[in-house]
């Protein structure tokens, strides 16, 4: 059974990539701007599902990669397993649009109020080239920004959450964890007895064997609320 919320959290962490910045959206349209350029047609959609499932996702378990050259390597698997003509460079500047990938229009807003009143962490399947990027666009809100760079290992292995919790000097279940990957966060951080809340955005289905959240919500809108916090920032 999920950990309940604490009465007032010590430490929030956050996922960043589907939870804080709209990385489908712009890795979407670097895939469809390589189809363009390459003459091919196919179903971006159905291509990228394909990758992330297929070959991006597997990926952060096995041998540990930098997040730039994990990109690189499983986008040219998925374009050469859909018999796409690989080029020399095709995939070295995915990891640029990942960087440059845009906050969803809650995210920003949210993590200001929040910081206000307690520590903020970021813990991420990235690099810390990439994640520098996206925190600044969010605003630089974190306390603490940790990437699998930091432990050779990526979620949902453990090494990151220990980490956060580590350096903030917060024990689990004084801590909040706020991710929408059922994949990469749930497995881990529900187990560990952090508190954990999923967010939602695409309305999927949990899982089967996946553990289930303290809490479920289909954004950020209401989370400084949901946390004791106002939604002008004043406790």
């Amino acid at each position: 059974m999920a950990a309940p919320l604490p009465g007032k959290p010590h430490l929030i962490t956050f996922d960043t990539y589907g939870t804080l910045i709209d990385w489908d959206t712009a890795l979407r349209a670097y895939v469809r701007a390589l189809f363009a350029r390459k003459g091919v047609d196919l179903d971006v959609s159905s291509f990228y599902r394909d990758w992330y499932y297929g070959h991006a996702l597997p990926a952060v378990t096995g041998p540990f990669l930098p997040y730039r050259e994990l990109l690189t390597t499983t986008l040219r698997t998925a374009l050469a397993a859909a018999d796409v003509p690989l080029d020399a460079d095709d995939g070295h500047d995915f990891g640029d649009a990942m960087a440059a990938a845009r906050p969803f229009p809650d995210a920003a807003g949210t993590l200001a109020r929040l910081a206000r009143h307690v520590p903020l962490a970021t813990i991420s399947n990235s690099q810390h080239d990439i994640i520098r990027e996206s925190s600044r666009l969010l605003g630089d809100p974190f306390t603490y920004v940790f990437t699998g760079e930091d432990v050779r290992a990526y979620k949902p292995d453990a090494a990151l959450f220990e980490l956060v919790l580590e350096k903030a000097g917060v024990s689990p279940h004084d801590a909040v964890h706020v991710a929408q990957s059922q994949y990469v966060d749930l497995p881990r951080s529900v187990p560990m007895g952090i508190p954990t809340i999923w967010i939602n955005r695409h309305g999927q289905t949990l899982a089967d064997g996946t553990p289930a959240p303290t809490l479920e919500m289909p954004d950020l809108t209401q989370l400084a609320s949901v946390l004791g916090f106002s939604p002008d920032g004043e406790q």
